[in-house]
């Protein structure tokens, strides 16, 4: 049936509604997968597994490296290439503690094929092996340019790792593998860590892949309505026959049982100027065992969302309410071989680890005692099963899948028992709801375990800052330790380095790289199905479209007549809205009550800018529900009751609530600083940034750090005015009622929703415009960082431009070649872009930055790139090509119901996505060169934010006219 295929298995799921096929390579043992199905976004992926031995980030490295050149595709980044031109819906490569995996999709038939083939070239033939400047630009490289210069260290994975170590969680999460499996892979960083980079030769990198980039090591995977014949042929043909079998060690180790729980302790680092106190994180890990079935899985799923997750969860109530901490998280090892659970304190001290132990214990002994109320556990099964049904339509179903079955299949078992939901989650249910299951794992795997570990993470001030200065030091001694000829050859890599990433690939290279044309793709918007009615007040958006059987509901209220004044006070009032209690039933009664009624409820303060009038906008108080058509009347009358019985009294409750939200929106801005700081430079001249900097921004947060800070002194006047909004926020003029379903289900949601809406009442209030004091602060925002983010903002419409579809194409030029390859390749940051939005605002910023200053330079340059652009007429069909599916992206019904709401918001129709489209088809090289001068004229606007490291800011203080400190 398969030639030079072994059948294994062979059935048709009804859970992921596939014809599945595990196979095996006859000649090279290779591991493929099939999942056949009408889902036109077809992907592949193949992965192998990798077994790192120490903390260099070898495994990370390679996975940088495989897709910066091969055999057939000979451009220096095949993968940006790819990315430039291709209409893939998935792009990407991630490196897991055991496996890294190569995942892409598309929609385009010829577009997968070539996709397809560029990653199997990559992962098997990389020009990595034999071009060392591809390992020193990805991974690390000494940089000399000068011998009187100071040496220093440079590197993508090298910055990325420090940005992702700059956020203490990251520590804490890698501690927890090493401590409990230190005699397995998993006691090692996959990834890297920072200061031990280094330490990673080229050759060793080399032999790695050598090793483990092999068909014989290989799990590849097929989804969607491919023919999946003609793939196997073609990749027994073209790549897997021309290797021989070959036995690979790649055992990642047994853990040992502990015979007694350990106690680990460490550090991590914040800025010297910080306060210590409360910074602490306390774990507490435990190791169930192997993860052996789909139903362990789930039972640590269920574990964690009963326990730690959900409003009330025992752990999190427990601790909380003892005073010891600020916030309570989940963490257990992701995606391995083992099954772990794990809760862990966040801003904490270390003498409180005692209670912390004794908390966590004395709690769980009265839940397994008073058992877990069956309330509880029917809203967690519940909220697995419609994550599942969610997953059959979600956009990525061909990637998620592929990740999830790695569970099993990488460690010997069927992939196809990591899909099997309904039977694995009905045989589940009897043994929790009535023979006590989840009380016996808690009793048995948990408080009778001592595979655990309690892991004390302890902030120490300036720690990195000692870390830098000693590797400062020793390279000074490395370098005085060198003759001429060594500090020469150093300087003679750098400037050949430099010399590569400055030079682009010749026109021989770049026709190497598959292209499709214009006439292999389907040039058109996205339509989504919307009728829309009236009913008194009430607009109504009605989707006919298929939802597996869910029901997504949007309720749009209007927030004009909510003033300036209270936009911070709206936000905490969202933000509090589900954690509080309702007049009949407390906060985690409504938790339980909304996951055994519905799928979840959401709301939101969101924003729309008007498409006839772009100098104004519109402020929405937006909440969103899924459910069964079964649960109608009882989802109904539980958004009754969030929107008009929520008692906003409850301090100590609100103080829980908004501690935990502060941590969060702090260690955002750590995380997440390039989005911070564009919204930050956005409000310098925008009155809708200016909104959304009460709402969410750093505006809020400093709001809310004043309030924790102040608060016994405060909340009587906060919860006065917090009531006050929440009375009259919601009122029934202007609401929108946005359905999505198929049609059988309108009449009666349209009716039962109505007759909620029909409640609130119409309220004539004044209408306010939000008109800001906007003013260019040029701020910094220091932050504990590692690594930093450099963002701009500007206004087209200050030029009286609106937005042009050939803006889009603009942007993707400018990201994937002069951004990328002067702030990433040469920078060394992780990550840059250049946008222009709808609204007709500039943005540009870079992500995980050594740089500040060279950045900047970068972003006030970009119109002399421009202005010299010099592109051929088939690159710039590629760069078309490639954008094309913007204007046609694939969504989820949920999302497209969304979208269609976000239009009719705006004022905005298909018909102006059609006229974008053909802008940007139609787009010239000379209209491009064109948009040079604006872009040197929006610079003139200076709205620079820089957020990060606090030291990096001191140095580069002249370009600052404030420095925002946030405390944490």
């Amino acid at each position: 049936m398969f030639k030079g295929y072994k059948l294994i298995d062979k059935k048709y799921i009804k859970d992921v509604n596939s014809d599945c096929t595990l196979l095996e390579h006859e000649k090279t043992g290779a591991r493929i997968f099939l999942m056949e199905n009408e889902d036109d976004n077809k992907t592949f992926g193949i992965g192998f597994k990798t077994l790192p031995k120490d903390n260099t980030g070898i495994c990370h490295i390679i996975e940088h490296c495989v897709l910066s050149g091969s055999r057939k595709y000979k451009t220096k980044e095949p993968f940006m290439d790819m990315y430039k031109v291709s209409m893939a819906t998935f792009l990407n490569a991630l490196t897991f503690p055991d496996k890294t995996v190569y995942p892409v999709s598309s929609r385009n038939e010829k577009d997968f094929e070539n996709l397809m083939d560029v990653y199997l070239d990559a992962v098997f033939y990389p020009v990595m092996k034999t071009d060392r400047r591809i390992f020193m630009q990805e991974g690390w490289h000494y940089e000399l340019e000068n011998e009187n210069d100071e040496l220093n260290i440079k590197g993508v994975v090298y910055n990325e790792m420090k940005g992702a170590y700059s956020n203490p969680e990251t520590s804490l999460y890698y501690r927890n593998n090493q401590v409990l499996c230190p005699d397995t892979v998993y006691a090692v960083e996959s990834g890297g860590v920072p200061y031990e980079i280094p330490n990673l030769s080229y050759e060793n990198f080399c032999e790695f892949h050598s090793t483990y980039y092999h068909p014989s090591n290989s799990y590849i995977y097929l989804y969607g309505d491919c023919d999946m014949n003609e793939r196997l042929e073609y990749l027994d043909k073209e790549y897997l026959s021309k290797f021989e079998r070959k036995e690979i060690d790649n055992f990642e180790g047994n853990q040992i049982p502990f015979k007694t729980p350990k106690n680990v302790f460490d550090e991590y680092s914040i800025s010297k100027d910080e306060d210590t106190k409360n910074k602490t994180f306390l774990a507490y890990t435990v190791c169930l065992g192997e993860n052996e079935t789909l139903k362990d899985g789930i039972i640590n799923r269920l574990l964690h969302e009963i326990l730690v997750d959900m409003q009330g969860a025992y752990l999190e109530e427990a601790l909380v309410k003892s005073g010891i901490c600020e916030d309570v998280a989940p963490i257990y090892m992701e995606s391995t071989k083992y099954s772990t659970f794990g809760v862990y304190a966040i801003n904490s001290q270390r003498d409180n680890l005692d209670k912390f132990k004794e908390i966590i214990n004395t709690t769980l002994e009265k839940v397994v005692k008073d058992g877990i109320e069956k309330e509880k556990l029917l809203a967690g099964l519940n909220r697995i099963e419609f994550s599942v049904r969610e997953l059959l339509n979600s956009t990525t179903a061909g990637i998620e899948y592929f990740i999830g079955i790695f569970d099993s299949w990488l460690y010997g078992k069927n992939p196809m028992n990591s899909l099997i939901f309904d039977e694995t989650l009905f045989e589940l249910r009897d043994d929790i709801l009535n023979n006590r299951l989840l009380e016996k794992v808690i009793q048995e795997k948990i408080l009778e375990n001592n595979h655990k570990a309690f892991i004390v993470l302890s902030p120490s001030a300036g720690l990195n800052d000692k870390k830098d200065m000693a590797q400062r030091e020793w390279l000074k001694r490395y370098k005085d330790s060198l003759n001429d000829i060594q500090i020469k050859k150093i300087i003679e890599n750098t400037k050949s380095l430099l010399e590569y990433q400055m030079t682009e690939s010749t026109d021989e290279e770049k026709e190497t790289i598959p292209k499709l044309k214009i006439s292999d793709i389907d040039k058109k918007t996205i339509k989504v199905p919307c009728e829309i009615k009236k009913s008194e007040e009430i607009t109504i958006l009605r989707h006919d479209i298929f939802t597996s059987g869910i029901n997504y509901v949007d309720l749009c209220f209007d927030l004009k007549h909510i003033s300036k004044d209270e936009i911070l006070y709206l936000s905490l009032v969202d933000s509090l809205m589900k954690s509080l209690s309702k007049k009949d039933m407390n906060y985690k009664e409504f938790a339980v009550e909304t996951f055994l009624k519905t799928g979840g409820i959401s709301t939101t303060v969101s924003t729309h800018t008007l498409s006839k009038n772009e100098e104004k906008f519109v402020p929405k108080f937006v909440v969103s529900v899924k459910f069964l058509s079964d649960k109608l009347k009882d989802t109904a009358n539980l958004l009754k009751v969030l929107l008009k019985d929520t008692i906003y009294n409850d301090k100590e409750r609100i103080k829980e609530v908004l501690l935990s939200l502060k941590t969060s929106l702090e260690q955002d801005v750590v995380t997440a600083g390039h989005a911070v700081g564009i919204n930050r430079a956005r409000s310098y001249y925008s009155n809708k940034a200016s909104y959304e900097e009460k709402v969410r921004g750093i505006e809020f947060l400093k709001f809310l750090q004043d309030l924790m800070e102040n608060f016994d002194e405060k909340i009587e006047n906060v919860i006065e005015k917090m009531e006050f909004v929440y009375n009259r926020m919601l009122k029934r003029n202007g609401v929108i009622l946005n359905i999505t379903t198929l049609k059988e289900n309108f009449e009666q949601i349209e009716e039962t929703f109505i007759s909620l809406l029909n409640e609130f009442p119409v309220i004539e209030d004044e209408s306010y415009n939000f008109t800001f004091e906007n003013e260019n602060l040029k701020e910094a925002i220091s932050t504990s960082s590692d690594v930093n983010y450099v963002t701009f903002a500007a206004d087209m419409k200050a030029l009286k431009i609106k937005y042009d579809g050939k803006f889009s194409l603009l942007s993707k030029i400018l990201s994937t070649t002069y951004m990328h390859n002067n702030i990433r390749a040469i920078g060394g940051a992780y990550g840059a872009g250049f946008g222009i939005t709808r609204d007709s605002e500039v943005t540009m910023f870079s992500y995980r930055d050594p740089n500040i200053k060279s950045t900047k330079e970068t972003f006030l340059n970009v119109g002399k790139y421009v202005s010299e652009l010099e592109i051929s007429d088939e690159d710039l069909e590629g760069f078309k090509i490639s954008v094309v599916k913007e204007f046609d992206p694939l969504m989820t019904p949920k999302q497209k119901g969304k979208f269609s709401l976000s239009l009719y918001i705006s004022g905005s129709d298909e018909e102006e996505l059609e006229l974008y489209l053909e802008q940007l088809l139609s787009a010239t090289t000379e209209e491009i060169k064109s948009l040079a001068g604006v872009l040197n004229e929006i610079l003139l606007q200076d709205n620079f934010v820089v957020v990060g490291n606090s030291e990096k800011i001191k140095e580069n203080k002249d370009e600052f006219k404030k420095v925002i400190n946030l405390k944490k």
